[in-house]
């Protein structure tokens, strides 16, 4: 199994997520707030209960690169909790968005209370460290159009809909490229008749040619 199958996993079920609301304080953040800086060691469980909300961190020289983007369901701050680490990047409310921020103390009377969440959250983990070992192999043996490809088909399964919003910026930063690079590798996909352009985003233009096309470029493993 893909990270770009798997990753759609990893979102907590609403039922789950009600299960939740009585341990923890929903927070409200305006867009581009600061939610947590890297290093931070506070310790709790984050679920996205609305908006959106953007993982990443800042380079030597100031740029930003997105790791990530969460959005309802979603959950970060495992690793605070489970081994006592730092957090290891930056989250910053992409939208406006709330929150629900579980301290650790109710966060063992949760999983001790609802065994079927903690079942949850570590598969989810189990998961999301599969999808970042799989994303380090990419960065290193694929080009960037390959890459792009994967997260537009990535947002695909999460969203279920064949038009995906899409900004030039926010793809160049999760590839780590240049809006230019990335420019040139939507451009390219589009040549390939796999994506056709909207206003405010692209369109997969055949969802069974473009599964195809992944699975011929990129995979050791299937998707």
């Amino acid at each position: 199994m893909s990270y770009i199958h798997g990753i759609a996993q990893t979102v907590m079920p609403d039922d789950y997520l009600d299960n939740c609301m009585p341990y923890g304080n929903v927070k409200a953040y305006a867009a581009s707030a600061t939610i947590h800086d890297r290093g931070s060691k506070n310790k709790g469980l984050s679920i996205v209960v609305s908006g959106e909300v953007k993982i990443g961190n800042y380079g030597l020289d100031g740029s930003y690169q997105i790791t990530t983007i969460l959005r309802r369901g979603d959950t970060f701050g495992e690793f605070t909790l489970y081994a006592s680490l730092a957090r290891t990047h930056h989250a910053q409310a992409l939208t406006e968005c709330k929150i629900l921020q579980i301290p650790e103390p109710a966060f063992h009377s949760l999983v001790s209370q609802h065994p079927a969440i903690a079942a949850f959250i570590t598969r989810s983990l189990a998961i999301k460290l599969h999808a970042a070992l799989e994303r380090l192999d990419d960065i290193r043996r694929l080009p960037t159009h390959v890459q792009l490809a994967k997260l537009i088909y990535q947002a695909h399964l999460t969203s279920r809909r064949d038009f995906i919003p899409f900004r030039q910026s926010d793809y160049a930063e999760r590839l780590g490229v240049t809006v230019l690079t990335a420019h040139k590798s939507l451009t390219k996909l589009y040549d390939m008749q796999l994506l056709e352009k909207r206003y405010g985003g692209v369109v997969i233009s055949n969802i069974e040619r473009l599964e195809k096309f992944l699975k011929e470029s990129s995979s050791l493993l299937p998707i």
